[in-house]
């Protein structure tokens, strides 16, 4: 088990916002798993499992805990015919082109979703208007006490970006998928059109959580996509110090070079109550914001617990 110290936040964000960590371990087991929770017990800290933090915005007054983060051990894929075992360290778009590689197709909407698989579940990934959830058969997670649990994929409570695994304190381990054959020349040539158009659509040379509210239905039949939403109540360019609204998409908040949680959260907040106030929808983030005190939560409600 590797344990680091105080370590700078930003360069494990994606958003490359945040303060100093007091620790980072990075587990390679379930023994290391216990041993590295047992620690932080003992010192009565907190802890938060962390995956690629594609979708985390870290406090920039650092974390007063223990993040665990999963090591290479847990980035595997066994294939059985059309069933996979995935390692929930494993990040996606390698995980795509494996199946890919094997004539398998099913998950090629997550090629460029910048998350570890653990992190997909949780959050049920996906985009092209599916979810990582149309293919899932079970979860294999561990709890706080160390008891393992497997869930199917009905006993899961998955919806649109949610899970059960949001309500609880588990760390996913690994997941069963099924999938199709199919071509590879025709999978790989609709990996490529998901990536061209992802390329084109969203801002790719500042960094970002990607997209930061989540699609409505009911919202997006009346007004469309979060995005055009907020470029059409004119905050698309927005800025707030160090962060703006991108000028490119506006379903992202860009750092723009020195952003802080506070530039970020504050734009969230002005995002949900323009859009609210003009149609009558309340934006809900796919980011979560994860406090010095090292708690997880949904970076709106922090957002609008912030400007009270």
């Amino acid at each position: 088990m590797k344990v680091h110290r105080n370590v700078s936040l930003k360069q494990f964000s994606y958003w490359r916002v945040g303060g100093t960590a007091d620790f980072i371990f990075v587990v390679n087991s379930i023994f290391e798993l216990r041993e590295a929770l047992d620690f932080l017990h003992d010192l009565n800290l907190p802890y938060l499992i962390i995956g690629n933090t594609s979708n985390l915005l870290f406090s920039s007054s650092g974390v007063r805990g223990g993040l665990i983060k999963l090591g290479p051990k847990f980035s595997y894929c066994d294939f059985e015919h059309q069933v996979v075992t995935v390692g929930s360290g494993i990040f996606l778009p390698y995980f795509v082109r494996q199946c890919v590689n094997k004539g398998l197709s099913g998950v090629e909407h997550l090629i460029g979703v910048p998350a570890t698989l653990g992190g997909a579940v949780y959050m049920n990934a996906g985009s092209q208007r599916k979810s990582l959830s149309e293919n899932i058969i079970s979860i294999d997670s561990i709890d706080a006490n160390g008891n393992l649990i497997t869930r199917y994929e009905s006993d899961c409570m998955f919806s649109y970006r949610d899970s059960i695994f949001q309500s609880k304190s588990e760390l996913i381990l690994s997941a069963k998928i099924k999938l199709e054959t199919k071509n590879v020349s025709l999978i790989r040539r609709e990996c490529l059109s998901i990536l061209k158009s992802r390329n084109e659509k969203f801002p790719r040379k500042k960094p970002s959580c990607g997209s930061v509210f989540i699609s409505n239905p009911e919202m997006y039949d009346t007004y469309g996509p979060p995005g055009k939403i907020i470029e059409d109540v004119g905050l698309k360019g927005f800025k707030i110090g160090g962060a703006s609204i991108s000028s490119q998409h506006a379903n992202f908040i860009v750092n723009d070079g020195e952003a802080t949680d506070i530039d970020i959260l504050n734009l969230i907040a002005i995002a949900i109550n323009k859009v609210k106030s003009e149609t009558g929808f309340k934006l809900k983030s796919e980011a979560k914001y994860v406090s010095e005190d090292c708690m997880l939560i949904n970076a709106d409600v922090a957002a609008l617990s912030l400007i009270k």
